[in-house]
């Protein structure tokens, strides 16, 4: 992944170094994220696993900057504070002295996305692109274990798809909309707890995103 970063940063900056840039915008984005949480936590005794699935539904605010290059096409950076990834909960009862309740929960941190927006010309009268990016984000964990457990938080990256339509609004000098739906596979995440022995979980994060921005070119 790491690898694929930067490439990625670098094909970027040839882009921006080869073609002259037109404008800059800058802008904020109304975005309804549609997250899909998978995992496994391995107890730490009896080696038990128990699976669990969540979605979360968030509309979250989104602020983004880019370089708007002569052939349409854009490269730009875009930021979200904090994505919440929602919580689970279930109840235990053995003879290993976990019994109790287990609340799950965790967000995205400071998630930042590096695109590029790739013109496919106008379709149906709609000026349409493709969109490929890098996101990194900090998985928080604020989970409430009855063992009392805990496991850390997680940087990950992941890479986002995705299509949309952008043009000029009718008032306003200077504004312009985009209108996307993506999808973003984030790495991951694997940890152990700070328990002696260790419980060890695994999870999977899939983001499928419908986005609406408005921006400003200077």
């Amino acid at each position: 992944m790491k690898k694929i970063i930067a490439i990625f940063l670098s094909l970027s900056f040839l882009s921006i170094q080869s073609l002259k840039a037109e404008t800059m915008g800058v802008g904020i984005t109304g975005a309804f994220h549609m997250l899909d949480v998978s995992g496994t936590e391995t107890t730490r005794s009896s080696g038990e696993k128990n699976n669990g699935s969540h979605e979360e539904d968030v509309l979250v605010p989104e602020i983004f900057v880019e370089a708007i290059l002569d052939n349409g096409a854009a490269i730009g950076l875009s930021y979200i504070p904090t994505r919440d990834m929602g919580s689970k909960s279930r109840s235990d009862t053995n003879s290993e002295g976990d019994t109790g309740s287990y609340k799950a929960e965790a967000e995205l941190d400071n998630v930042v996305q590096i695109y590029a927006d790739i013109p496919f010309g106008d379709v149906a009268g709609y000026n349409v692109y493709g969109k490929v990016g890098i996101q990194h984000a900090t998985i928080v964990t604020l989970e409430s274990l009855n063992s009392g457990s805990t496991y850390p938080d997680a940087d990950v990256y992941g890479y986002t798809v995705g299509l949309g339509t952008k043009g000029d609004l009718p008032y306003g000098n200077n504004m312009y909309y985009k209108a996307e739906v993506t999808y973003t596979d984030f790495e991951d995440y694997s940890a152990d707890s700070n328990s002696s022995p260790a419980n060890k979980v695994e999870a999977e994060l899939e983001d499928i995103a419908a986005k609406l921005s408005i921006g400003y070119k200077f």
